[in-house]
């Protein structure tokens, strides 16, 4: 009898055993291979070698070689605006074959002049992603690449002449009295009464732009100079919606427009009166939501990539599927963000999406923070999570339903969590799939034999132990009371493992728990007294929000980078040690300097950033205070002498799935 009972339990657990083996082997395997392979129309968004122009042949011609390694990763090896980094990008980089400039000095229909090309190269465009070259090019080869870029449209060949602007009307309540009802007439529909209204339209192509906040003339891409604006109003801007008003206008009527605009003009926050304003704090949530959106790291994980890291961001933006493997916790499938109401956001509440993005706290399940970093995001204040939760569900529905996370086998994920430090269970690397894994049609669920390998799980354990309980008790009492003594034992047992199996990610540990442990509690806080001006104070302040809420996922709380990231469309890189530090840091950087790698993804000695290692693409969208108040922030954090290694260029010994290391590692490639 007892032998028979114990060939029973031997072959209950050898099942149960079997199955958890099948429950690691699919989750290896399960989602080894994409739904769908996006590849775009090159026309659109085409592929780019890495490091650019390492694939150039040594006698191409200068300009050639100065736009391949310099401009085309924005602007399309062929000049149509098609770079892979384009898709994140508001408002598109510029179509060069279209011959149409918005920053020129020449008459509506013209190309621009020489000078005005040059200008752009040299000193770039303020507050946007198109950055300043003079400190890395040389005269020559921007004149070189000045003539390349010409000639991708024919329109140069047409006459251009400079136009002639005339001196201008004085500023005084005359001039503004008649500019007001001009405002009125032309600008205000855009513009808003205030100059504020930032409007989201569309540029010749089809692609968003947001309309210039007039109140903020620090962000006026053609400069702010009321000679700069003239030209505007009598050139117009195309090939955005802005047009040209010299056919409804007299010289001197732009001229008080001019002075109207610029009496709008607020006081920037780092100037005397100034306040700390912007779109990252508009008082429309929705109107914030989106610029937060689009400035942070939403993209990144809930966009699908093509095999180079091109997002499919036209029709498919922020609908999820991107493949995250986060050993021994799982592999996940990126979140649906749109607001289709089957597959996305459409029937969760504001509070809900909220809730999901700083606690991950989800309406069906708990989010694991090596899955979604939430332990991030839960320093963002309760009106920018309800700002972005509120433009989320503005977004155009994309059907696209997600999986479940594949666990692997109970056995396997508790030894390998001793193995990995409880109770963080730190895993050593993360990795984001290109492709899409997510399920566009109705049919069964990716994970169905995960489920049913589960309920025979189940099955069988109920079965044994019902089997075990009752199989021939004995008649004494004794024997009831230790098979009762036994059970309360493997329940117990059954209790821990499930704690273990789950950790870190327990309903009773407080959200405030996980993100002070994991982030925010080592981030240096600023402090007053370091800033003799208040101003500057208040600005870092904002910075250190940023910063928490963006930066420190790659660059550490402490801000010293480090953190390694291989995949062979880019190679090896490892995030940049952002201290102030003057020889392993960024203290003798610039303030431009550090403005043009966050927005342009250009280094300080002229190297190339990718997209997908310095989320610069998405950066390019932050407002013009939101750098600024960055780089105070960045300023003031305490220097730490750490040498970050020299990115290395694509080899085959990088990884051939986008891994991210979340332990320390020095040596390029997948190891």
């Amino acid at each position: 009898m007892l032998a028979s009972r114990r060939r029973r339990v031997l072959t209950i657990l050898a099942i149960l055993l079997a199955l958890d083996v099948g429950r690691s082997i699919y989750a290896r395997i399960g989602y080894a291979r994409p739904v769908e392979v996006w590849q775009p129309d090159p026309a659109v968004y085409a592929d780019l070698r890495w490091p650019p122009g390492s694939d150039l042949p040594p006698n191409t011609p200068p300009g050639r070689r100065v736009y391949m390694q310099r401009c085309a990763v924005c602007h399309g090896p062929d000049g149509r605006g098609n770079g892979p980094a384009a898709p994140s990008m508001i408002p598109r980089p510029r179509d060069f074959t279209k011959g149409q400039y918005k920053y020129r000095s020449t008459a509506e229909g013209q190309p621009p002049t020489d000078d005005d090309v040059l200008r752009v190269i040299a000193s770039g465009l303020p507050a946007s992603a198109m950055p300043y070259w003079k400190d890395v090019l040389s005269e020559p080869e921007m004149r070189a690449v000045a003539e390349y870029i010409k000639g991708f449209a024919p329109t140069f060949s047409a006459p251009r002449e400079a136009l002639s602007v005339p001196q201008r009307v004085p500023p005084d309540a005359a001039s503004l009295r008649r500019g007001q009802p001009l405002y009125q007439q032309w600008c205000v529909t855009c513009h808003g009464d205030d100059g504020r209204a930032q409007q989201t339209l569309k540029d010749a192509k089809g692609y968003p732009v947001v309309t210039r906040d007039l109140s903020a003339p620090w962000t006026f891409r053609g400069g702010a100079q009321p000679e700069q604006i003239w030209l505007r109003l009598t050139t117009g801007m195309a090939p955005g919606p802005m047009p040209s008003f010299a056919r409804v206008t007299t010289p001197q009527e732009r001229w008080d427009l001019v002075n109207y605009t610029l009496s709008l003009a607020r006081t920037p926050a780092w100037e005397p009166g100034g306040t700390l304003d912007g779109p990252g704090l508009d008082a429309d949530l929705a109107k914030r939501g989106r610029y937060l959106v689009h400035a942070q790291m939403c993209g990144l994980c809930h966009t699908p990539i093509n095999r180079t890291g091109i997002y499919r961001g036209d029709d498919f933006y922020l609908a999820g599927g991107m493949r995250v493997g986060t050993l021994p916790h799982g592999v996940a499938v990126s979140r649906n963000l749109t607001s289709d109401p089957e597959t996305g956001l459409g029937r969760w509440t504001e509070n809900q999406i909220a809730a999901a993005l700083r606690t991950g706290r989800a309406p069906d399940r708990l989010l694991n923070f090596w899955d979604m970093p939430w332990q991030v995001f839960h320093s963002l204040s309760a009106d920018d999570a309800r700002a972005i939760a509120r433009y989320l569900k503005t977004l155009p529905a994309v059907r696209n339903r997600i999986p479940a996370t594949l666990r692997y086998g109970v056995v396997e994920t508790i030894v390998a969590k001793f193995r990995y430090g409880l109770p963080v269970v730190n895993p050593r690397v993360l990795t984001f799939a290109d492709g899409m894994f997510g399920q566009r049609q109705s049919r069964w669920p990716r994970d169905w034999p995960q489920r049913l390998l589960i309920v025979a799980q189940w099955l069988i354990l109920i079965i044994g132990t019902i089997d075990w309980f009752f199989a021939r008790p004995r008649s004494t009492g004794r024997g009831w009371l230790a098979r009762v003594a036994v059970l309360v034992g493997i329940i117990a047992l059954g209790v821990f493992g499930w704690v273990l199996y789950h950790i870190p990610m327990l309903r009773f540990i407080p959200p405030e728990q996980i993100a002070a442990t994991a982030n925010a509690a080592d981030i240096p806080p600023v402090e007053r007294a370091a800033f003799s001006d208040a101003r500057q104070f208040v600005l870092a302040e904002r910075g250190r929000y940023l910063f928490m809420t963006y930066c420190s996922l790659c660059h550490l709380p402490s801000g010293a980078g480090g953190a390694k990231i291989s995949w062979k469309p880019m190679g090896s890189l490892w995030s940049r040690n952002i201290t102030p530090d003057v020889e392993t840091g960024i203290g003798r950087w610039t303030d431009a300097q550090i403005s043009r790698a966050i927005r342009s993804g250009v280094a300080v000695d002229g190297r190339a950033l990718h997209w997908q290692g310095m989320t610069w693409d998405h950066a390019s969208n932050l407002d013009e205070v939101d750098v600024r108040a960055l780089i105070v922030y960045l300023r003031a954090l305490p220097p730490v002498k750490r040498a970050i290694p020299t990115a290395t260029p694509p080899s085959p010994a990088d990884c051939d799935v986008y891994t991210f290391w979340t332990s320390p590692s020095l040596r390029p490639g997948c190891r």
